[in-house]
């Protein structure tokens, strides 16, 4: 049997599935392989760290977190153990001891439940496990090389095989490519380089005057002094992790005081205050109800529905391309509505005749826009709104994901994500459509359904009362140069007046969308360069990530398929929607499914390997007729 060549290039958590998926199918078939894999890492862990603190939390319930596919999900079964995340830290001596995990062996602590949010550092941990136990069990027929490098480019050769450039000038030839690069930082804009050009000018008039563009690693915060002024722009879950750093990571301690919490100072503590465009905070995740694999079967908002519309659109306007506000929002409003009434009344309405009234409908929509038709005259009284606000969404929280018609009806927004997919991925809305979603509705649904644990909401009350977070801005606040004091300036306008707040510092807390063009990868630069792959465009829109095929595969200059070439995780974010989540147990998760098909698809493409469909074992169906999941 002919051997073949495999580079991975990026060895995070989309990486390791692939590299998952090739080592199930090796074992399977016994192939001969060169695995290359292209990290400067440690592979497995990508931006979970195993050496950040444990004060910075993953926003999901641990036991609803692996690596691994669901049993039946794939055809090749994995060549290791598979835990979950919980199971694994379990069986590793992991123990809670107040908010910190340590290895006690079973000796004092205590045991980590099902409804434990973990460090992202354990979450990096298992991760690097995962990667070294199913590297341990790789068949003799596979010869695996990690190559401690970042790749700066790659090429195809005349003979159809692919060269990767490592930064060293190395070169690795392969048969077959995976892309999986995962998170990466675009070039600054304009807005960028005026906020850090201020901040070096200066710098002499005020010693801590400074501008942060990208906060990760944490540690890039550590200049900031006691008492420095800070502004962090973004209330989303990048706020929680900068805010985290900056009071529990400077010594501060939370403590339990009757149903919420009372934060104790260290004195070490920066003052900080939010900014944002609308200066509203995540929702809390309620806690969970629903067990392990449990979650709502819509009714109204499905894949049939979604087809349906799409076969209708044919009909009447020659196009598959859908309208989600006119089209797709009712049912998804409608499917929302019906589980907020359900969980209110002691029979569920009949779903055969349940409608959306228009008091469910505005309900909906104060819970996806809560600022929606509000004015304030002061900052005080956004201040009260602000707070009251958190505390009013932690009682819902509390409640639970069943127990609250709050959270039952957001939390249908997680359950129905694979129709969400469906309906928006490969141009599946129009491009003046697919813009709005992304721009309006997408950072709705993230604020309200896929938020921070309970607690990191119950810490912001108390950063709030102790003074260490102060509301200095609001809605539509604008951040301007205040060359005569060399400070930034939060300036938001409040009924006639408008309120300044002064900062030394501006953090910015968000990730940046993959734009291919403005990203700064130089592999990502020469790979566009060189024509194997393009950005996406919806019509004229280009939502983010490069383009693919139904495969996988990134389409070349001239819109085919670049041969034995594809492209996972984040990197298609725009063609694909929400790449983000991990595998969840027992479940068909997108993630895995998509390393499975590209494997399938290699397979398919070696000699003397028939093609799926010719052998006797079940194959797997396309992604697309799976129930996906995301956490």
């Amino acid at each position: 049997m002919k051997r073949h060549s495999v580079t991975i290039i990026g060895m995070g958590p989309r990486g390791l599935s692939a590299f998952e998926r090739l080592a199930a199918a090796a074992a399977s078939l016994q192939l001969p392989l060169d695995i290359n894999l292209i990290e400067p890492g440690d592979c497995g862990p990508g931006v979970h760290s195993t050496r950040q603190p444990q004060h910075l939390l993953i926003n999901t319930i641990a036991s609803q977190v692996t690596l691994f596919p669901a049993p039946g999900a794939v055809q090749h079964a994995p060549v290791c153990a598979t835990p979950s995340l919980t199971t694994w830290a379990r069986q590793q001596g992991y123990r809670r001891v107040g908010g910190r995990y340590y290895r006690l062996d079973g000796q004092g602590g205590a045991e980590i439940t099902e409804a434990d949010y973990l460090p992202r550092s354990l979450l990096g941990e298992y991760l690097a496990w995962g990667y070294r136990q199913i590297a341990a069990a790789l068949p003799s027929s596979v010869r695996l090389t990690h190559h401690r490098l970042r790749a700066t480019d790659l090429w195809r050769q005349p003979d159809g095989r692919h060269t990767v450039e490592l930064e060293t000038g190395y070169l690795v030839h392969s048969d077959f490519v995976v892309l999986t690069t995962g998170h990466g930082r675009n070039q600054p804009s304009a807005m960028d380089d005026m906020l850090a050009a201020f901040a070096r000018e200066h710098a002499r008039h005020n010693s801590r005057l400074a501008f942060v563009r990208h906060a990760y690693p944490l540690t890039r915060l550590d200049g900031i002094g006691a008492g420095t002024r800070v502004a962090i722009q973004g209330l989303g879950l990048s706020a929680h992790d900068i805010i985290a750093e900056l009071t529990v990571g400077r010594g501060g301690a939370f403590v339990q005081d009757g149903d919420g919490l009372r934060y104790q100072r260290s004195g070490a503590e920066p003052q900080l205050t939010l900014c944002s465009r609308n200066c509203l905070p995540a929702a809390a995740r309620g806690v969970n109800q629903k067990g392990l694999d449990g979650r709502h079967q819509p009714r109204y908002f499905t894949p049939d529905a979604v087809e349906a519309l799409r076969r209708m659109a044919l009909a009447t306007r020659g196009s598959r391309q859908l309208d989600f506000e006119r089209e797709l929002l009712p049912l998804l409003k409608r499917e929302m509505g019906w589980v907020y009434r359900s969980t209110l009344a002691s029979a569920a309405p009949d779903p055969a005749r349940y409608m959306l009234t228009a008091d469910d409908s505005v309900l909906i929509d104060q819970l996806l826009f809560p600022l929606r038709g509000r004015e304030f005259d002061s900052l005080d009284e956004f201040r009260q709104f602000f707070s009251g606000w958190l505390r009013d969404d932690l009682a819902e929280a509390r409640l639970g994901n069943v127990g609250s018609a709050v959270k039952a009806a957001t939390d249908v927004l997680r359950d129905v994500r694979a129709t969400l997919q469906a309906a928006v991925e490969h141009g599946g809305l129009t491009p003046v459509s697919h813009r709005r979603f992304l721009e309006v509705y997408h950072p709705a649904i993230n604020r309200v359904a896929f938020g921070p644990p309970l607690r990191r909401n119950q810490e912001l009350l108390a950063l709030l009362d102790a003074g260490v977070i102060e509301i200095a801005s609001g809605p539509g606040c604008t951040i301007e140069l205040d060359e005569q004091n060399a400070r930034y300036a939060l300036s938001t306008r409040f009924g006639d007046s408008v309120v300044h707040h002064q900062a030394d510092v501006l953090v910015v807390a968000r990730l940046d969308a993959f734009l291919p063009e403005l990203d700064d990868s130089l592999l990502i630069r020469n790979v566009l360069k060189r024509g194997l792959a393009r950005p996406y465009y919806n019509g004229s829109y280009h939502p983010g990530g490069l383009d693919i095929d139904a495969a996988g595969q990134p389409r070349d200059d001239f819109g085919r398929p670049s041969r034995n070439l594809w492209v996972l995780g984040y990197l298609v974010e725009g063609a694909h929607y929400y790449t983000h989540a991990l595998p969840r147990p027992g479940m068909r998760s997108r993630q895995v499914l998509d390393a499975d098909l590209c494997v399938h698809a290699m397979l398919a493409r070696m000699d003397a390997i028939p093609l799926p469909e010719t052998r006797h074992a079940a194959v797997p169906a396309s992604p697309a007729a799976l129930p996906h999941v995301t956490l």
